[in-house]
């Protein structure tokens, strides 16, 4: 507990430090860590009790990563990944991971070692890639999607890689171990199958029905780590066993919900990893190889985006794109220390090299952030903007299978937080109106019909946070909470006015405390249920005993 407190409240205070100089977070998470690896009363060096408290939930943090990317993998998403990120993944990874197994084949290194190496040094952060075009300020540009797709098929290749890497032959016959590889895999994907087809649907429809926002996250938890362990258990590994658990849930209707739940665990145990990786860089390995360290450093930062952009070209992405995916994906990534850990117990790469690795990962993940910075400070990333926005004539047709990043292309929106009897006039007046409606809704059944009729509908609890963020909050126009729950209401229009201040905001109130008390963050937006139905209940009044102008003079009174 003390190591957790100590770390927690030295990431806060110094990403505040940098957020006030407005410099990027990433930095700061590395820094924090080398900083209390040296300077912490709690011994924090390699091989301490702490060091290996803070490995286990980096490693968690990993886990939750390749369960996220599974559950992105629906077939819809690999459908557009062939669009716009197979051929350009395909290509990074053949250039940059050809360059760098040649020249460690000429430094002496076996090819086994050697294809290892160049693997860990084609593959880029997930979620650092994607979240500098957030930080940047231009989630909407074209090589934000090119970046997920070529990091989208990083993963895949590096989650293949550590498969046949942990199950390559040691000893014994080669065709057996291979054998059995198969057998295992085989049976995994049956049982994979089976989950997704009967067992996690059932489970997820009966969690979902009690509206237990509690219950619904074990659940998913639970299912991560189920599926993790039953793959370790047949040897595949706790990676792979926690990409096919995304992929169990990938395409359904739980999906966004299953995301939204899982991001927060996510960031929080992947900022442990990056945080890690700082406190974790050997001060003696740096010393003696700060040359070769630093020149990695430098060739990644360089050589890496260019190979990133050529592959690009080569795939036929625009010149525009594949400038902005190279540079988001300049760095080492999380998996290049996963890899090189992995490839060091199996003896491929020695112990020095994996270290090396780590503080090449660290050092060229805290730079490449300053490189989309400098690159947006001079206007690099402008005119694709301007030519995105020009293409585009209309609101984009929402998507029934999309996922959350594919809900970016609805702009000038109305979001319905419920489908209710209200939700349900207000949704089909703004589609007479032609106006483009993002519908968030708890009942499975009700998201399942809408998503059969074609509707844009997320299965997500409007109370948590990220459930505004995938349903595109800052690009809409409107938000209206159709139910009369005040405090709930109350967190979705201050998270709303946070993000977008200048959405019209709406809620219901059934009391009148409650009413004043919405009224205090939504001044204008409330509709006070028993006002309105005695101020309607008075008009029909009024008709009864007079005439029509009467009772038009009684209804503006």
């Amino acid at each position: 507990m003390p190591l957790l407190a100590l770390t927690l409240l030295a990431t806060v205070l110094l990403t505040l430090l940098l957020r006030r100089f407005r410099l990027p977070a990433l930095p700061g998470y590395f820094l924090c860590g080398f900083l209390l690896a040296r300077l912490s009363p709690i011994p924090m060096g390699e091989g301490t009790e702490a060091a290996e408290l803070l490995g286990e939930m980096a490693d968690v943090g990993i886990l939750l990563l390749m369960f996220t990317v599974g559950a992105e993998c629906s077939k819809h998403e690999l459908q557009q990944l062939r669009k716009r990120g197979l051929g350009a993944g395909l290509w990074q990874v053949v250039l940059t991971g050809g360059l760098v197994a040649a020249v460690a084949l000429t430094c002496g290194l076996s090819a086994g070692s050697a294809v290892t190496a160049g693997m860990a040094a084609a593959l880029s952060s997930t979620a650092v890639g994607v979240r500098l075009f957030d930080d940047t300020g231009i989630p909407d540009h074209p090589g934000a999607k090119l970046t997920l797709g070529i990091a989208l098929v990083q993963d895949i290749l590096v989650i293949i890689f550590l498969l046949l890497l942990q199950s390559a032959p040691d000893g014994g016959s080669a065709a057996a171990r291979w054998g059995g590889l198969a057998l295992k895999a085989l049976l995994f994907i049956g049982c994979a199958a089976l989950l997704s087809r009967i067992a996690v649907p059932a489970l997820l429809r009966a969690v979902s029905k009690t509206r237990s926002r509690e219950l619904f996250t074990l659940a998913v938890l639970a299912l991560c780590a189920g599926v993790a362990a039953l793959g370790d258990t047949l040897g595949l590994g706790l990676n792979l066993g926690a990409f096919a658990a995304g992929v169990t849930v990938s395409g359904s209707l739980y999906s966004h919900r299953i995301l939204a739940d899982a991001a927060p665990f996510r960031d929080f145990f992947l900022t442990v990893f990056f945080l890690s990786l700082g406190a974790l860089v050997n001060l003696p390995v740096l010393a003696a190889h700060w040359p070769l360290i630093l020149g990695a450093t430098v060739l990644s930062l360089t050589a890496k985006p260019l190979l990133t952009a050529l592959g690009a070209r080569l795939s036929g992405s625009p010149k525009a794109a594949g400038t902005a995916a190279a540079l988001a994906l300049a760095g080492c990534g999380e998996f290049s220390v996963v890899l090189c850990r992995e490839a060091a117990e199996r003896g491929l790469l020695s112990a020095g090299f994996a270290n090396g690795v780590l503080a090449v990962t660290a050092l060229s993940l805290t730079v490449s952030p300053f490189l989309m910075k400098s690159a947006a400070a001079r206007g690099w990333f402008q005119e694709a903007m301007r030519q995105r926005s020009a293409s585009q004539k209309g609101p984009a047709k929402p998507s029934a299978a999309a996922a959350a990043k594919r809900i970016r292309a609805i702009t000038d929106h109305a979001i319905l937080c419920g489908y209710g009897t209200v939700g349900q006039i207000l949704h089909r007046g703004l589609q007479r109106l032609g106006i483009p409606v993002i519908i968030i809704e708890l009942n499975a059944e009700t998201v399942a019909q809408l998503l059969g009729e074609g509707h844009a509908v997320l299965f997500a609890d409007i109370a948590q946070a990220d459930t505004l963020e995938l349903a595109g909050i800052s690009r809409a126009r409107l938000l209206v909470v159709t139910f009369p729950q005040a405090e709930i209401a109350r967190t979705v229009i201050t998270q709303a006015r946070e993000r977008n201040p200048d959405a019209v905001l709406l809620c219901r109130a059934r009391f009148p405390d409650e009413a004043e008390m919405l009224r205090r963050v939504a001044p204008g937006g409330v509709v006070h249920d028993e006002f309105e139905a005695g101020s309607r209940m008075l008009r029909m009044c009024s008709r009864a005993f007079a005439g029509s102008s009467d009772a038009d003079s009684t209804e503006r009174q």
